[in-house]
């Protein structure tokens, strides 16, 4: 009875905090972004989930089955979202850091990485020179895999082309 309970404030009086997406898109009906990070055998339903809600993905999860983060990445192609990751680690979208990353300014850097660590260390790097990050979006290990063939890779290079506030791209792999 205690775990399926219906919680409606915190230990501390606040509102309590959603339990699914469904409950979490009824509350903030303009977000555009999950952040999944459960066991990878459970974290392909939930990306899928939320791309069909038209909710980018920041998919922090591991483990989860190639065949599975194609499926993911051709879904969200096909209706014009980021699928990041699996075990996307870093990104920075509009200022906005996720995963484990580092305080950097904005700025006129867009970039495109495998690896989280990578992203980070190009941008504090750009941030000792100066410089700042437009857009860092993680796709993930593998996407430039044979298999995945870089669908993230190369949509994201197009989002960079198009973002007024990138003027350079750099890919991290």
């Amino acid at each position: 009875a205690l775990l399926s309970a219906r919680q409606t404030e915190d230990e501390d009086g606040e509102e309590a905090r959603p339990r699914t997406l469904d409950s979490a898109l009824r509350r903030l009906p303009n977000a555009n972004l999950a952040a999944i990070s459960i066991p990878g055998e459970y974290a392909g339903a939930e990306a899928l989930r939320a791309l069909h809600r038209n909710v980018n993905v920041f998919l922090f999860s591991d483990n989860v089955p190639v065949a599975t983060e194609i499926a993911l990445k051709r879904e969200a192609l096909k209706r014009n979202l980021l699928c990041m990751g699996p075990d996307c680690g870093t990104a920075y979208l509009n200022g906005k850091g996720l995963g484990f990353f580092n305080v950097v300014m904005r700025g006129r850097v867009g970039c495109v990485a495998a690896s989280g660590t990578g992203l980070q260390a190009v941008a504090s790097r750009l941030a000792a020179l100066g410089e700042g990050i437009s857009q860092g979006i993680g796709v993930g290990g593998r996407d430039l895999s044979a298999d995945v063939g870089g669908m993230m890779t190369l949509a994201s290079l197009t989002m960079l082309a198009d973002d007024p506030s990138t003027e350079a791209i750099v890919l991290i792999s």
